[in-house]
């Protein structure tokens, strides 16, 4: 049942179901396929990358949070996921784990033709474009063509790594463990800026001294993240699409509310409010595409 119209929500949440009004949670029944697969599988194994704010990371007290980790405990109590949790680490070294067969579940991952060979994904959930992060002292409108032959952070075995060695060639890449270390060689004047989502900028603005840094330009790359699992399980992925499909358009509104509120006011740089817009368009595409394939997947089975 949809709310009050009098109830107060944030501006992009009151977007969001304006811009989708016939996306409807598709409901959800497991196959009994789908049923049989879980009972023949009583643990599922996942890890929590330990610093990809907002979206997967380990708290003060060493425990996950984030918007895919309250997507990923949703859909545990929902589809009755025989979820175990592995020691959080970098993505680098999870996708290692991955593997090795020692992880058979991620979240918060833009899908790559290296990690296609051992890993398959569900319909993305959130969509966020990708900037730079520069110095306050620097111009907000630099970009990475005029960064040739100067320090530039990104983080390693990120998905955006491959494409900025790959079209930015001439600049020199310094790829770190993640984003904070990034940021801080950015501040130490280690490097001239740092390669970073959107929502990770955001969050990383409020932790270091903002009136140091600013948000600068994009550079042409998105993220769409999807739950990414063992490619040798095919089952799990429809499971996991399933559940997806099933939330309804509150249910994601409430997923994304807290950990969207950050960007609701974004420090004062140039370009923010334009980058910010961005943001919420590519949530919205996300959106989109979860409800598109909830009507293929209806249609498909009609």
């Amino acid at each position: 049942m949809l709310r009050s119209r009098n109830h107060k929500q944030p501006w992009w949440a009151l977007l969001l179901l304006l811009a989708t009004p016939s996306l409807l949670a598709a409901g959800l029944t497991l196959s009994a396929e789908q049923q049989a697969w879980l009972r023949q599988h009583p643990q599922i194994v996942w890890a929590a990358e330990s610093d990809y704010q907002p979206f997967i990371y380990l708290d003060a007290q060493q425990q996950p949070r984030g918007l895919s980790h309250d997507l990923l405990m949703l859909l545990q109590q929902r589809l009755n996921l025989p979820l175990q949790r592995a020691p959080a680490a970098p993505l680098d070294q999870l996708l290692s784990e991955v593997r090795a067969g020692r992880i058979d579940l991620l979240t918060s991952l833009r899908p790559t033709a290296e990690r296609s060979e051992y890993l398959a994904f569900t319909a993305p959930y959130v969509q966020v474009p990708t900037v730079l992060m520069l110095r306050r002292d620097q111009r907000s409108t630099l970009t990475l063509n005029q960064l040739q032959g100067q320090k530039v952070a990104v983080g390693q075995g990120y998905a955006v790594e491959a494409f900025v060695r790959q079209h930015f060639p001439e600049v020199d890449w310094q790829a770190l463990p993640g984003d904070r270390e990034g940021i801080q060689a950015l501040l130490n004047r280690q490097v001239e800026a740092v390669v970073l989502d959107l929502g990770s900028a955001s969050y990383l603005l409020q932790q270091f001294n903002a009136k140091a840094l600013q948000i600068g330009t994009r550079i042409g790359f998105d993220y769409p993240l999807s739950l990414a699992y063992r490619k040798d399980w095919p089952e799990l992925g429809s499971i996991l699409d399933t559940g997806l499909r099933s939330l309804s358009l509150q249910e994601r509104e409430a997923l994304l509310t807290p950990w969207l509120q950050p960007l609701a006011s974004p420090p004062n740089a140039p370009g923010g409010q334009l980058l910010k817009a961005a943001a919420l368009l590519m949530l919205l595409i996300a959106t989109t595409l979860l409800g598109w394939h909830a009507w293929r997947q209806r249609r498909l089975a009609s």
